[in-house]
């Protein structure tokens, strides 16, 4: 495999409702299928869904690297990541197009090969995984319905967008949550960096009591992490701190936070996410994967990231519904909070 044929498609998907969070609302993702063809007619896709609001490459320097891009690829299959990790080394400051572009040559070499993905990058990937859903800003009545309604469809862990302007507003939606979903459902909340330390701590001993999971991205830097973790009890889970494999190390080897979550359309890819799971297991570190809104396509990448973790958790992957229309069928669609692999 040398000589591949490159060609991308721009998509863009509308959501039925925006989701807002602390950093704005979520109504629509633009990103691009790349398609890559071989010599002997084989293809590959991959999804490269940039996400700039959230710590990626702009959309138009996306299309801009992919006009430029020359392919002449030479892989070693018996040691795939790191062949993988060589041919793609000039995109690391463009995540979302290096996500696709390894995307893509995996399904290729997988379609090449007539492999398993799991067999190419050596994978012992668990049958099922558990997913979480969320919710975003609405009233406390309107969260509690939403609740009810998840928890009825076999949702087991919820995830709660906090960082309104006022905490009070925060804490009522949440004890409506708890409310609703009674004590055997997890609840975790995202504060997508909103606090600063001191609103950090206060806000989080408030919470003790409602049997929070874990926190995410309470705040910022590494250092608020660690003096977060002193002063609750609650969990916390790094999310916009994680963009790579170096920012991932430090939280991990820090001991700032208990849980890593990993976007790989954020961070690269399915084998940097690999990377990190794999630190992060051996350090007692809790990776979650979770998705970026990305289509069909590259959620698929982030399930085989899921599965491959050893912890019972939930991952992030409960998007697709969000959509007036995808742009692929769902390859692996969620069944009462879970999916099958």
């Amino acid at each position: 495999m040398t000589e591949l044929e490159l060609t991308y498609s721009p998509y863009r998907l509308i959501l039925r409702t925006a989701i807002e969070t602390s950093r704005g609302k979520i109504s629509e993702r633009k990103g691009f299928v790349i398609s890559l063809k071989s010599e002997n007619g084989k293809t590959g896709i991959g999804d490269a869904a940039p996400f700039p609001e959230f710590g990626s490459e702009s959309y138009e320097e996306t299309e801009e690297a992919l006009n430029k891009m020359e392919l002449k690829i030479n892989l070693d299959l018996s040691d795939l990541r790191k062949s993988l990790k060589y041919t793609l080394r000039n995109y690391e400051a463009f995540p979302a197009l290096r996500h696709g572009m390894e995307q893509a040559l995996l399904n290729l070499i997988c379609n090449e090969k007539n492999s398993p993905l799991s067999e190419l990058l050596r994978l012992q990937l668990k049958d099922k995984i558990f997913v979480n859903a969320v919710i975003g800003f609405l009233s406390a009545e309107e969260t509690y319905l939403r609740v009810k309604d998840l928890t009825a469809k076999g949702f087991n862990t919820i995830k709660i967008k906090v960082g309104r302007p006022k905490f009070e507003e925060d804490l009522e939606i949440l004890k409506a949550v708890r409310d609703a979903a009674g004590t055997d459902i997890k609840v975790r909340v995202d504060v997508n960096g909103k606090w600063d330390l001191e609103s950090a701590i206060k806000n989080l001993k408030q919470l003790e009591d409602l049997g929070i999971e874990y926190a995410e991205q309470p705040a910022n830097s590494i250092e608020d992490f660690i003096e977060i973790k002193k002063e609750t009890s609650i969990s916390l889970a790094a999310d916009e701190s994680i963009r790579n494999y170096i920012s991932a190390k430090a939280f991990i080897l820090r001991n700032a936070a208990d849980v890593i979550v990993l976007k790989p359309m954020l961070i690269g890819g399915l084998v940097p996410a690999l990377e990190i799971i794999e630190l992060a297991e051996k350090n007692k570190v809790i990776p979650v994967v979770t998705s970026s809104f990305e289509s069909a396509i590259g959620r698929a990448n982030l399930v085989f990231a899921a599965a491959s973790v050893k912890a019972d958790i939930a991952h992030g992957l409960a998007v697709s519904g969000y959509y007036e229309q995808d742009i692929a069928n769902d390859k692996f669609p969620i069944v009462s909070g879970k999916i099958s692999i």
